[in-house]
């Protein structure tokens, strides 16, 4: 349950930076002018060869280009993944303004949790490819390759002396991560907690999700009638978590507070969800109970909304078994209709959204949904622009292997 500050109150997380290299752009407010316009950034991929795949489109991060960051030196060391992750975790500690702060926390109380997918499966990539075609691969290409490259990248760019750790629960791991970044702010293990992930499209997960016959020839149209698969996308999505008295007291912008989370296993099938969602909703159920609230609480549901049949029909399923009636109330919106599937980073770049569209006032949309599905019924948001009034969000992540995640964000104001 957490650790207690005096006078019997837990201690409290609160998201004072936010960091963004997506596909929609190259940092958090373009990427949030995108999301706020409702634009779509998922068209034919260039980063990887897709000869021969059934589809070539995905939401390449167009507009980053790592040698703008990073020294050719530093690039020798580092995969496309861990240049996102360093990327997106300055732009949220400039945003924080935790270096330059009053009263920072010393060095060992700053912690870094991030989520992975693939890793830095791209340079492994790189590595067979010169190996296959001229025998002089460099053995360097795999130094970035472990998924807990990124973290400690992230770590050594921010000095950051407390606990590091990496989570791979497939799609729901950066979400995972915020969850843990949670615990250990209120279990006093550390005062400000990096957390996130980044992914980078490969061809290892694109011909994987193309074999499954899981992705979109086109673009993902999240609990559209006419739905055929994801996107699969890439992003560096990097959140500052900071216990709330510290965060008060140094005068810090505190764009949204992580009231709670929960995870689960719907114990099932390797890649399809419960048909009726019986896991995401145990998520959802348990991540209220986490923020000591009840259903009547949410306003706005960010949904997992990957675009394929099952998937969108078993998380309406959940929606309405946690909330009855008032699902037919809460805009229900999918980030991945305009970034893509980012796998291991799709959580964190969803709650940053989430954070964002507390803090501002503005409804994601789901880009795309246009034909009514009976058993996808709820209320998709189809049209950009929407105000948002509410002062609580759930933000789910629901994985292969039955590997669900489900924060609980609430405006900054909140008593």
């Amino acid at each position: 349950m957490g650790q207690f500050e005096p006078g019997g109150r837990r201690r409290r997380a609160v998201i004072t930076g936010i960091g963004i290299v997506s596909a929609l752009g190259a940092d958090r407010e373009s990427t949030w002018s995108g999301v706020a316009a409702g634009h779509c950034a998922i068209g034919p991929i260039t980063g990887i060869d897709t000869r021969g795949y059934r589809t070539q489109t995905g939401a390449q991060a167009w507009d980053f280009d790592a040698t703008r960051h990073f020294t050719r030196r530093e690039l020798r060391l580092m995969s496309r993944v861990d240049a996102l992750a360093v990327t997106s975790a300055r732009e949220a500690w400039t945003d924080s303004d935790a270096r330059r702060a009053q009263s920072p926390a010393p060095a060992e109380r700053i912690a870094v949790i991030l989520g992975a997918g693939a890793g830095g499966m791209c340079s492994a990539e790189a590595f067979r490819r010169a190996d296959r075609t001229t025998g002089t691969a460099r053995a360097r290409l795999l130094l970035p390759f472990p998924s807990s490259s990124a973290t400690d990248h992230v770590a050594c760019e921010l000095g950051a002396l407390g606990p590091r750790t990496t989570i791979v629960t497939a799609c729901s791991s950066s979400a995972t991560a915020i969850g843990y970044g949670l615990d250990w702010i209120r279990d006093d293990i550390a005062d400000i907690v990096i957390v996130g992930g980044a992914e980078a499209l490969c061809e290892v997960t694109y011909g994987g999700f193309n074999s499954l016959r899981a992705v979109d020839a086109d673009r993902c149209r999240p609990f559209d009638a006419r739905r055929r698969g994801m996107s699969l996308g890439e992003c560096g999505a990097i959140l500052v978590l900071e216990e709330l008295s510290m965060a008060r007291q140094r005068g810090a912008r505190i764009y949204a507070e992580v009231l709670g989370y929960a995870t689960s296993c719907d114990a099932h099938h390797m890649t399809a969800p419960h048909p009726e969602g019986q896991g995401a909703a145990l998520t959802m159920l348990r991540s209220l109970q986490d923020a000591g609230l009840t259903h009547t609480a949410v306003g706005y549901i960010n949904g997992h909304g990957t675009g394929t049949p099952h998937n969108d029909k078993a998380e309406t399923a959940a929606i309405k078994a946690v909330f009855g009636e008032r699902a037919y109330e809460i805009p229900v919106s999918s980030t991945k209709s305009q970034v893509g599937h980012c796998l291991g980073a799709a959580g964190g770049i969803e709650a940053a959204v989430v954070a964002l569209a507390l803090q501002r006032g503005v409804t994601p949309s789901t880009v795309g949904y246009e034909q009514r599905d009976p058993d996808c019924d709820l209320d998709y948001v189809p049209d950009p622009g929407r105000a948002l009034r509410c002062q609580v969000a759930l933000s789910s992540s629901f994985a292969f292997g039955g590997n669900n995640t489900c924060l609980v964000l609430g405006k900054a104001d909140r008593p």
